[in-house]
């Protein structure tokens, strides 16, 4: 049954009034009025954290940049019809991105792979699986009769979200392919695997457990494929190409910075306009043609 969540129908009773809840409780925030609604509290439960929608949060508030995008994707989804959306965090969200150059040059490659095929981004930054759940049972896909739908979620779980185990994220993911398909039936599902970081050894192995627990989950499902990408983004010793990612540390600062001292190890996840292409085309020809999709 399909249903909105119970926070979605407080927020938007609470959006009527914003003008009356913003001048009486000023938050961190102005740029949009759900920055003035508290934030649900963090569920103590990780693996609930995981699989339990709920809006993105900044400083106790929603997150207005957040729930803004949240609007551009409820627009743009009932520009329709589309044949193809895309789902996921800041790795997908980047597709909107022209620039800077040369490293985040990545609209381009969307224009070139995937918006010949009707396509729809409703990659939103910095999203776990609970807010990505939370913006399905809140709108975003309503009325969409995609043939085909690409998932990359994850990796933001297991990067702000140390408690949560693999088992926890992995039914995290499995969430949101549920709401997917209960939402849009006919489609089919490629769920893309968690990609490579350098940001710590329990992470990459944690993403490694999901990345595996998930595809055995789906293994002969009529409707979901997964796609492990990881060894696109691997050296020959493997370890990760960190040439294919675009972060770097940011710059020294305060009273005990050392303009000296050799930078920071580079915390990699986000890939660069040639990582970007690498797994755009994969998905491309794991939808389109041969592919490695299983």
């Amino acid at each position: 049954m399909r249903m909105r969540t119970l926070l979605g129908s407080s927020l938007f009773a609470c959006m009527a009034i914003s003008g009356v809840v913003a001048a009486q409780q000023p938050g961190p925030q102005q740029q949009h009025p759900v920055d003035t609604l508290p934030a649900p509290p963090q569920l103590k439960d990780p693996a609930l954290r995981q699989t339990t929608p709920a809006p993105q949060s900044r400083g106790g508030y929603i997150n207005g940049d957040w729930y803004a995008h949240h609007e551009k994707n409820l627009a743009e989804a009932k520009a329709g019809p589309y044949d193809l959306v895309f789902v996921g965090d800041s790795i997908t969200d980047n597709f909107h991105k022209k620039g800077p150059a040369p490293d985040q040059v990545f609209k381009p490659i969307w224009d070139e792979l995937f918006a010949p095929h009707r396509a729809l981004n409703l990659g939103v930054s910095g999203d776990s699986t609970q807010h990505v759940l939370w913006r399905l049972e809140n709108g975003e896909v309503d009325g969409l009769a995609p043939s085909n739908i690409v998932l990359m979620i994850g990796t933001n779980n297991t990067w702000h979200d140390a408690p949560a185990s693999a088992q926890d994220v992995a039914a995290g993911i499995e969430a949101v392919v549920a709401s997917l398909h209960t939402h849009m039936p006919k489609a089919k599902i490629l769920v893309v695997g968690i990609l490579p970081t350098t940001d710590t050894v329990q992470k990459s192995a944690k993403d490694d457990v999901i990345n595996q627990m998930v595809a055995k989950f789906y293994a002969g499902s009529a409707y979901v494929r997964t796609l492990d990408l990881k060894a696109l983004f691997l050296n020959p010793d493997g370890s990760v190409n960190q040439s294919l990612f675009y972060d770097m540390p940011g710059p020294c600062k305060g009273p005990n910075c050392d303009p000296n001292a050799p930078p920071p190890p580079r915390r990699v996840v986000h890939p660069n306009t040639v990582g970007q292409r690498m797994w755009a085309e994969a998905v491309a020809k794991a939808l389109y043609g041969s592919g490695t999709a299983h």
